[in-house]
């Protein structure tokens, strides 16, 4: 009879450990140094359940329970601001070790924009991003956070009635010497750090690192805000850590969805210092220096002027000016101005912007200055007009 008890509590304690290792198996961690909260994902990729301590927009499908932790967060963040005596303020979260946060703009009639900073997965890489680049949603916990609103991510703006998509997640990357893709989320994360935090001026730095052709480049990410603007500056720096020359092309682009994230690409348009764009065009970076896109409708397109009228703008330095720049119903290619090609893509009217191909040498660094916002509307006729950036 002892043997008997014994079998069977045995075999109990045996059975109860496969289940532990079965179900340990079947669980992933993916610990992304946020500490927003806990977060239970239906799992992927064979998995049963993913835990994680931080929610992205594109997680949200997968959510099966939630729990936001605000005091658990290793956020660096500012003193809660209210707007007043006609002034807006700038409250701003960045997380130093993950290299992730965002910009919140408060004006006093009620107006915000939103500036949301590596919050996002890779759409190819389906890795979480680290670093100054726009794209993502603001953290569940925030009081701004809308879990079914995507016009909130990116860069948004809500306008006291409603939220207004202005850029999605940007598309950019390095391009070897075999045309292949060498996209941020798959660059190693260094550092990141808070460099200037004034009740006017707030100033990060991101450094990165990743293999160009086998020799090692290091990306350093620095970038501007200033209260009150409409528009953020951020500044590549890439030096050649190796000890051979490596080849490479820098992509800078999105399909910013303008307007309303939920019409995708539905009404978009370009325009630039000369009037709008309704075709796929070529722009010359030495006689232009800023390009965006316009929620209007294009008439090649069967579609009316009945779109948001939200305009966005990307604008170069000369000095280090794109070597290309166009806007396209693909990103890669465009048609030669005179073939009048109607931008009329369902989810794909893109600006686009490339530097080289470029040779860098051993110790040698290459930089790029962008400035990257809303636009304003002309009171008159309501179209697009670059705020006054200071570029130059």
């Amino acid at each position: 009879m002892f043997f008997k008890s014994h079998y069977i509590i045995s075999t109990i304690l045996l059975l109860c450990v496969a289940a532990a290792i079965l179900l340990y198996s079947k669980i992933s961690i993916d610990y992304r140094h946020d500490r927003e909260g806990i977060y239970l994902l239906r799992g992927e990729n064979g998995d049963w359940l993913e835990v994680t301590d931080d929610l992205s927009p594109e997680d949200s499908e997968r959510l099966l329970w939630g729990a936001s932790l605000p005091n658990l967060k290793g956020a660096k963040i500012s003193t809660a601001c209210v707007p007043t005596d006609n002034r807006p303020c700038t409250n701003f979260e960045w997380n130093e070790q993950s290299g992730r946060g965002f910009i919140k703009t408060l004006y006093p009639n009620g107006r915000k924009l939103i500036i949301t900073l590596g919050r996002y997965i890779g759409s190819t890489t389906h890795k979480p991003v680290s670093g100054l680049f726009i794209g993502g949603g603001l953290p569940t916990g925030d009081p701004d956070y809308q879990a079914a609103n995507n016009n909130e991510t990116g860069m948004s703006y809500f306008d006291g009635n409603r939220y207004f998509h202005i850029w999605c997640n940007v598309n950019e990357g390095i391009e070897d010497a075999d045309n292949q893709q060498i996209l941020p989320s798959t660059w190693t994360f260094l550092s990141s750090k808070v460099l200037e935090n004034s009740a006017l001026d707030l100033t990060i730095i991101s450094k990165h690192r990743t293999m160009v052709n086998n020799v090692p480049v290091f990306i350093e990410r620095t970038m501007f805000y200033q209260t009150g603007d409409s528009f953020v500056t951020l500044t590549t720096k890439l030096t050649n850590k190796g000890n051979i020359p490596t080849f490479f092309r820098y992509v800078y682009g999105d399909e910013p969805w303008i307007g309303n994230y939920y019409t995708f690409s539905k009404g978009n348009i370009g325009w630039f210092k000369d009037g709008l764009i309704t075709t796929e065009m070529m722009i010359d970076t030495s006689k232009y220096n800023y390009l965006g896109m316009f929620d209007y409708g294009n008439p090649l397109a069967d579609e009316s002027h009945s779109y948001t009228g939200k305009a966005d703008f990307i604008e170069w330095d000369p000095l280090n000016r794109p070597d290309i720049a166009y806007i396209s119903n693909k990103f890669g290619t465009v048609a030669t101005n005179d073939q009048k090609v109607p931008l009329t893509s369902y989810k794909n009217r893109v600006i686009s912007m490339e530097w080289g191909p470029k040779n860098l040498n051993p110790g040698q660094s290459f930089s790029f200055t962008l400035k990257v916002g809303m636009a304003d509307n002309d009171p008159k006729t309501g179209l697009p007009i670059k705020p006054d950036t200071q570029l130059y």
